[in-house]
């Protein structure tokens, strides 16, 4: 049990290296960090209270007696309800900081946010459950929450950044939360074709955070190019043009 534990923590440490280590943006504030991961025990913990609250008092009963339907209705209601509570907190508490102002931000918040609610989650499941509950977790969910959650983080920061509401965000805070619920609804239904679903779903997301990461630099890398190239052309605080060539930014304020 105990190695299992270890290895959920050596992943989830792992993947943090990896988001800082190939962030090419400025020096995140260690602090900020920290925050983040605060934000991904405040989920943890109000997923825990309201799923006993909102939901069947047994659960695990109800959605095996209900018929397919219910089941996967009862599964989409933990999605959206454990996507809003490692989102919502954070996104409200950090949109309009100083330091969240790149495409990489997004990823990196959010992911360590997600990644210590799965963290969480999955050392109480192997703490309750046992060694063998841990394993399977350990292969299909160890970067599960933090890919979610960083997928939302990416439209947020994106859409702030662009300073308009943007539809991609929408459907991502629709389709994200779906997703989960579906993840969640194969594993519990014992149905084999259904079960390959949720590996699919839980692979793509893992994948899914890598491909968001480099896109997400590579946008910043563009800013940051296009703002050393043409410092009066584009302002180096919000990155959107200054067509008129004005010493002050029209969109944010900032000197230029």
């Amino acid at each position: 049990m105990y190695i299992v534990i270890l290895s959920f923590i050596a992943l989830s440490s792992l993947l943090i290296w990896y988001l800082l280590k190939h962030d090419h943006g400025r020096k995140l504030p260690i602090g900020s960090l920290w925050l983040a991961s605060g934000f991904g025990i405040i989920a943890v913990t109000l997923a825990w209270y309201l799923e006993q609250w909102l939901l069947p008092k047994d659960f695990a009963v109800a959605s095996h007696s209900a018929g397919l339907g219910l089941t996967f209705l009862l599964f989409l209601a933990v999605g959206f309800l454990e996507e809003g509570v490692k989102f919502l907190p954070l996104a409200v508490f950090i949109y309009r900081k100083p330091y969240f102002k790149e495409h990489t931000d997004g990823v990196i918040y959010f992911a360590i946010c997600g990644l210590t609610f799965g963290l969480s989650e999955n050392i109480l499941y192997t703490v309750s459950l046992g060694a063998k509950a841990g394993i399977v977790r350990l292969v299909l969910t160890p970067f599960f929450h933090a890919a979610a959650t960083s997928i939302l983080g990416y439209y947020l920061v994106s859409m702030k950044i662009n300073h308009k509401v943007r539809l991609k965000f929408v459907l991502a805070c629709l389709l994200v939360p779906v997703m989960h619920g579906l993840y969640d609804f194969g594993l519990s239904s014992g149905k084999l074709q259904l079960g390959v679903l949720s590996f699919m779903i839980t692979l793509l997301f893992s994948l899914g955070i890598f491909l968001y990461f480099m896109s997400a630099n590579d946008l910043d890398k563009a800013a940051l190019a296009r703002a050393t190239a043409c410092p009066n052309n584009f302002c180096k605080y919000c990155g959107r043009p200054n067509i008129r060539h004005a010493p002050f930014c029209e969109y944010c304020g900032h000197h230029l």
